[in-house]
């Protein structure tokens, strides 16, 4: 983070140092909003794994349940809330983590296969499937929890919205001029896709045409920016996104990502 602090030498000329007090008013004011945006993490991953913790208890009672298929769903559920607390400590710790650029590359595939796994009895369920396929090979720098829950987004919003088999792909492109290749992540569905008058506006922060709270997208969006990736609509219908990353080889500065054309 940057220093913030203000600057309490003045140069003896009017002009200058009216605008060094507004530059001083700007530094406090800055410095105020990212103290008050840590303490808001901080107090809403709190209540998150109190509430987390009491859901927790009340499953872990009905882990003693007689009826078998009671106890089994218990469990499930339990491991569910499991690892959304990990999941909330490891956003909270990305959210603190100020040298994104200098993050290892973690291997791309083995960060989505879990995440896929729970969401394809949600699929089953609404009678369609959910596949992951791809090069288990590729690497990026990106933070491994904005990476899942920036997906997660994107399968939740084909569950939702799409149709048909939902396909989770990991491979190398070459987008535009770019001199050497980024690891994509593509979700797409089979369904009838993105409107042309909502295209422009899906991932504008509160905008929703399904009855949602309109956040989802924008989220995913900020989640993959975070790390210097980017998140695309890259076809209307039937609809595809594609998250952006930057691919790893030895030598590479991580997280530079060119604009994806």
């Amino acid at each position: 983070m940057g220093d913030f602090r203000p600057d309490p030498r003045r140069h003896g000329i009017s002009e200058l140092d009216r605008v060094s007090d507004v530059l001083d008013s700007a530094t406090v004011e800055i410095a105020g909003r990212l103290q008050r945006e840590h303490a808001l993490v901080a107090d809403v991953s709190h209540q998150l794994r109190s509430r987390l913790t009491a859901v927790r208890l009340r499953l872990d009672e009905l882990s003693a349940h007689a009826d078998p298929e009671v106890v089994h769903e218990a469990e499930e559920a339990m491991a569910q809330v499991d690892r959304l607390t990990d999941a909330i400590d490891e956003l909270v710790r990305a959210s603190r983590d100020e040298d994104a650029a200098d993050r290892d590359p973690i291997p791309v595939m083995d960060e989505l296969c879990g995440m896929v796994a729970e969401w394809t009895h949600p699929f089953a369920e609404a009678g369609r499937t959910l596949v992951l396929t791809g090069d288990e090979s590729l690497r990026a720098p990106i933070t491994a929890s904005r990476l899942r829950e920036a997906v997660t987004v994107l399968i939740d919003n084909a569950l939702m919205h799409g149709g048909g088999t939902c396909t989770v792909s990991v491979r190398t492109v070459r987008p535009g001029n770019a001199r050497e290749p980024l690891v994509c992540v593509e979700v797409a569905d089979e369904g009838e896709g993105v409107r042309d008058e909502l295209a422009p506006h899906i991932f504008d922060r509160g905008f929703s045409a399904g009855g949602s709270t309109g956040v989802g997208l924008a989220l995913a969006r900020a989640l993959i920016e975070a790390d210097g990736g980017r998140l695309e609509l890259q076809r209307r219908r039937p609809a595809l996104f594609a998250v952006f990353l930057g691919s790893w080889a030895p030598g590479r500065a991580a997280g530079t990502v060119p604009e994806p054309r």
